[in-house]
């Protein structure tokens, strides 16, 4: 019983104090005329004027008296996220960015708020480490935040080079060692996997090849996520262990316990994957999810396939929820899994050599933070 009202003690407290996730998630599904309304009611007409001048016009110098305007708001902050998730929404990506630049500019830097809004960089990380040898972080660190949130900024920060594994992760660990691992992305070109290049290499999918209609490699390790595991969970036939498959890994801690059964599969859930600095209150997609994971067990190599961070709407048909190329196209993202974030981590992996890309996507990446979010307002402004 103690242990229940510590509980809801805290989670009250994160409420107050920095964990706004669940209200800004909850603001970015809504249809973008509700957004609107919202930003009104809680802005005011003259400034929403102001926004609406600069997406239409492109004056940022509105976007700065907006911030000004916003300061002396009771909950500036999350005023401040509901506006980066509304351009985020209605597809300004270029604008979202320079937005979300100017904010970081504006705000106090000796906050908890700030690294959870900033940029995934070495600058940034920097800057952390000296914060979070503040007693203000170490009172968030060690009395308001989860086991799963610590584990992530151990990941990002490299605390603790020997962080404790338990017997599943040091059987996961031994079965990476000294290995070159290749993560097949969703796009559907294909992947020979008699090549040289992969010949003895751990093949990643995020999803199964009996669940894809076009059939390549077979996955020796599968992330799964919620609709996955629901996936697997009602058909029986969703995993097989075919010719390679060893490993089946589970993002959502809830859905590892409620889904895994007893098979002929290694199963274990990641929890270092809880973000809960430099995300702008989104949630990871899955790659970002199984990166964090897998830079815990120092893999000699780890490589990119047939991802472009959503550049066409188009993916191999079976890969997810939508299974028709006519549904693809009528697909859409919001704010909850930001591509803009999605961008900075891996252009922060990318440079830090952690990770390793094919070319389409190391073109991508070389080519700049800008140059890919003028071609991301083309596919989803469309």
């Amino acid at each position: 019983m103690p242990r229940f009202f510590f509980n809801v003690l805290r989670n009250k407290i994160r409420i107050l104090l920095f964990d706004y996730k669940i209200e800004i998630s909850q603001f970015s599904i809504q249809k973008i005329s509700i957004q609107k309304k919202i930003l009104i009611d809680l802005i005011y007409q003259k400034n929403y004027l102001l926004l609406e001048d600069c997406i239409q016009n492109k004056k940022i110098e509105n976007l700065k008296n907006l911030l000004k305007n916003l300061q002396s708001f009771k909950k500036k902050k999350i005023i401040f996220i509901y506006i980066y998730s509304y351009l985020v929404n209605i597809h300004e990506f270029n604008l979202a960015n320079i937005y979300h630049k100017l904010l970081c500019r504006s705000i106090d830097r000796n906050c908890f708020f700030y690294f959870q809004i900033s940029t995934l960089s070495q600058s940034n990380i920097s800057k952390f480490k000296i914060y979070s040898q503040t007693l203000k972080f170490q009172l968030i660190y060690f009395f308001l935040l989860f086991r799963d949130e610590k584990k992530f900024i151990k990941t990002i920060l490299k605390y603790d080079h020997h962080l404790k594994l338990n017997n599943k992760d040091e059987e996961f660990k031994k079965y990476l060692r000294n290995r070159d691992l290749s993560i097949i992305g969703p796009l559907s070109k294909k992947i020979n996997c008699n090549n040289k290049e992969f010949k003895n290499n751990i093949i990643i999918r995020f999803k199964n090849n009996n669940f894809l209609t076009s059939r390549d490699c077979n996955p020796n390790i599968i992330y799964l996520n919620g609709t996955a595991s629901k996936k697997y969970f009602e058909k029986k036939s969703y995993l097989s262990k075919g010719n390679n498959l060893i490993w089946v890994i589970y993002i959502n801690k809830s859905l590892y316990k409620t889904f895994r059964i007893n098979n002929n599969f290694n199963n274990r859930f990641a929890d270092n994957t809880a973000a809960i600095l430099f995300t702008s209150f989104t949630e990871l997609n899955l790659l970002q999810k199984v990166l964090l994971d897998l830079i815990l067990f120092n893999p000699r190599k780890i490589k990119l396939y047939n991802f472009n961070i959503k550049l066409t709407k188009e993916t191999q048909i079976g890969y997810g929820i939508h299974n028709t190329l006519k549904k693809q196209m009528k697909n859409t993202i919001t704010f909850n899994h930001n591509q803009i974030v999605m961008f900075d981590f891996i252009n922060f992996f990318y440079k830090k050599r952690i990770i390793f890309l094919d070319n389409n996507l190391k073109s991508i990446i070389k080519n700049g933070k800008n140059n890919y979010l003028k071609k991301l307002e083309k596919t989803w402004k469309k």
